[in-house]
């Protein structure tokens, strides 16, 4: 079995074991994203992570605590928890020029200083009059994360909507899904790309043909697998991934974007676009993005595969 496909079924499983019945709101999720970082749950990190939360913050006294919150945290810290205090002074600049709510702590994660800060405040103003964005304004921590890449704000901003509109041209629909899928391409290449684009071009068609429809189900995925230098003749190996997933959860593949999921393992382990320096794996990042705009948080009857 490939390796990153067994460490998300042995998270999967330890965090089914932690966390009981509560785990079914966000378990994929949480598996996923550990997943992708090569990260193995562990409960003692996990509750140290929680403990700097609840060190760091005042509303984890009086308020019912955000596990979304929590599990984002972990994963970006869970082997340097003593971090959090400085992304939650982070977050409190951030709230100077943004609004407070569970988006915000989110986007704090991906903060590497304060010029990041001001840069998310230009990307927003220069994609405000964007066709791609003028119907399906971007979520806080996805301007943060896009706002991460070191081209210049005008630019990030040009290249969304270059690729929106190149999508839109090859059949994608006008829609806040191909707005989010520019994003993801943007977060991977910075500028737009003609290869990546050339590659996704060609994915598309190939999932015409195999599917007989292409639906925005499918767009997110066949980013990731354009910002990877994915080839056609991979799709068996990635669809014997899926199948083992859909087994493993013991959930029909209608339930929820598991083919995204089953992407997400594939190619966390492939290079990803063109990526710049960064504090966090670029990769997690580009994944976040991706979950954020089919939902984020994966629900499903437990006990979930193997877990008892």
């Amino acid at each position: 079995m490939n390796a990153q496909l067994q460490l998300f079924f042995t998270n999967i499983d330890k965090i089914v074991l932690y966390f009981g019945a509560d785990a079914k709101y966000f378990y994929i999720d949480l598996a996923l994203k550990l997943t992708v970082r090569n990260i193995v749950f562990n409960y003692e990190d996990y509750e140290s992570v929680r403990q700097q939360i609840k060190n760091n913050t005042k509303w984890y006294n009086f308020a019912r605590v955000n596990t979304q919150i929590i599990n984002t945290y972990y994963v970006h810290y869970a082997k340097e928890p003593e971090k959090i205090g400085e992304v939650i002074n982070l977050h409190k600049l951030l709230t100077k020029q943004f609004s407070r709510h569970e988006d915000s702590y989110i986007a704090a994660a991906y903060l590497k200083s304060e010029e990041h800060i001001e840069r998310i405040g230009l990307l927003i103003t220069d994609l405000m009059n964007k066709q791609s964005v003028k119907y399906a304004p971007l979520k806080l921590s996805t301007s943060t994360m896009l706002a991460g890449r070191v081209e210049d704000t005008k630019v990030l901003a040009n290249s969304v909507e270059k690729y929106y509109q190149a999508l839109v041209s090859i059949g994608y629909e006008r829609t806040k899904d191909t707005t989010n899928t520019a994003v993801i391409l943007t977060i991977g290449t910075g500028d737009f790309h003609n290869e990546t684009f050339a590659r996704l071009k060609e994915l598309t068609t190939f999932i015409r043909k195999t599917e007989k429809k292409l639906t925005p189900y499918h767009y997110n995925t066949i980013a990731l697998l354009s910002l990877t230098k994915f080839e056609v003749h991979q799709f068996p190996a990635l669809h014997d991934m899926h199948e083992e997933i859909c087994r493993f959860l013991k959930v029909d593949r209608s339930q929820f974007n598991s083919l995204l999921v089953a992407t997400q393992i594939y190619t966390s382990t492939e290079s990803i676009g063109d990526l710049p320096s960064y504090d966090v794996d670029f990769s997690t990042i580009i994944f976040s993005a991706a979950e954020h705009s089919n939902s984020g948080r994966y629900e499903s009857d437990l006990p979930a595969g193997g877990a008892d």
